[in-house]
């Protein structure tokens, strides 16, 4: 697990794991008093306890929700297992499958997503009502931006899957015609997701998901031209792309777009600038420890200032909210594992002379689509997110064994 080159990374990670778990430990009042002096306050503002009065119980963990906090640390080790699990996996093969098979869920979530949202827009899956007052699911999605989420990282993954087995094809077919001519039936169902998936992502209105979205094809052309030779390729890649994005604006609302565009553009980050003053006053109060994984909403009820008509319970920003609840305990080693798996997919991106290459740049632009989004939401606590971010970074990241042939058919 933790050879080689990963063992920055990974152990980044394992930190990360155990100071998450640290905050479900109990500790004696004065402990806890000294490693996090607010949380004595906060727990008092909840309980409505009188600034002199015990607390009600005599050992405490540093969270301020303890079952949020431990639903956090599941998820999380759940997340890493997998991009470990799948990491070694993908060193023996079975990445074009994974990618086929991402191209097929997105094909599904995005026509189901269609249906339901003109037929039954309040509930999931047509039957469940959703626990938040007000949400509007997007197929099992309660929101449009945590399925913009999922759009962003499988867009960029498709895209560079169908490249990759036209690439394969390159010794046989030397002109675009020829090209052309050798597309089969899964070439073209592989563009049918992709078009479909913009479409959906369009159609979700998620103004930081639409953002992320062009950061995230953007991104997928700059490492596109470090394998293409020659300014005519790199502007058919582009124009195959914008063709993409043309024929996926048939499936969205552009009047909608527009109106939600134009919104933001006038009154910028407004309502979320709130959101942030907010949460980095609990963050500087919590700043060594953090409220707890989690526990995000909770120490909100104390800090929130305004308006109660809504709760925050997130801070419509990742790293933001990682600082909050993790303190510099978890946001320092969090960092560590962000630069070292930057580098470590660049590595892999540099040395990959295959067309699974390709693969790889729509896992990193997908990752960095993601990473983008996460300025605005926090999309990725979702489990389904956070299991395909892991996928990602496992395609982006793996060593493969240089015993075993690969293609990308």
């Amino acid at each position: 697990m933790a050879e080689g080159r990963t063992r920055l990374l990974d152990g980044a990670l394992m930190i990360c794991l155990g100071i998450v778990a640290a905050q479900l430990i109990p500790l004696s009042l004065a402990a806890r008093q000294t490693l996090s002096p607010a949380s004595i306050d906060v727990d008092r503002a909840l309980r409505f306890t009188a600034a002199d009065g015990p607390l009600a119980q005599p050992l405490q963990a540093l969270s301020l929700d303890a079952d949020s906090t431990a639903w956090a640390l599941a998820l999380a080790a759940g997340c890493i297992g997998l991009f470990w699990c799948a990491r070694h996996a993908f060193a023996r093969g079975g990445v074009r499958v994974v990618a086929r098979a991402v191209a097929w869920m997105g094909l599904a979530l995005t026509t189901l997503v269609i249906v339901q949202r003109a037929t039954e827009p309040t509930l999931l899956y047509w039957y469940w009502r959703p626990l938040t007052a007000g949400a509007a699911p997007y197929g099992p999605f309660v929101n449009r931006n945590s399925f913009a989420t999922w759009l962003v990282m499988a867009i960029p993954l498709v895209v560079g899957y169908t490249i990759a087995r036209s690439r394969s094809r390159s010794i046989v077919a030397t002109s675009f015609a020829q090209r052309v001519s050798t597309l089969d039936a899964t070439d073209l169902w592989l563009a049918a997701s992709a078009c479909l998936m913009t479409g959906g992502l369009l159609g979700s209105l998620s103004r930081a998901g639409i953002v992320a979205g062009a950061a995230g094809l953007a991104a997928f052309v700059c490492l596109s031209s470090s394998r293409v030779s020659g300014r005519r390729r790199v502007a058919g890649f582009v124009f195959v792309l914008g063709l993409m994005v043309a024929t996926a604006t048939m499936f969205a609302n552009l009047g909608a777009l527009a109106t939600r565009m134009n919104r933001a553009l006038e009154l910028g980050a407004a309502g979320r600038r709130a959101i942030w003053s907010d949460t980095w006053r609990m963050a500087g109060d919590f700043w060594l420890t953090g409220v707890g994984s989690g526990a995000y909403e909770r120490g909100m009820l104390v800090y929130q200032q305004g308006s109660r008509q809504y709760f925050y319970n997130h801070a419509h920003n990742e790293y933001l909210q990682i600082l909050a609840e993790g303190g510099a305990l978890l946001a320092v080693p969090a960092a560590v594992a962000l630069v070292a798996g930057v580098v470590l997919a660049a590595r892999r991106l540099g040395a990959d002379r295959s067309p699974l290459f390709w693969l790889r740049a729509g896992a990193a632009s997908g990752m960095l689509a993601v990473a983008v989004q996460s300025i605005w939401d926090t999309g990725l606590r979702i489990p389904a997110n956070g299991a395909l971010f892991a996928v990602m970074a496992a395609i982006a990241t793996y060593e493969p064994d240089t015993g075993i042939e690969r293609n990308a058919t």
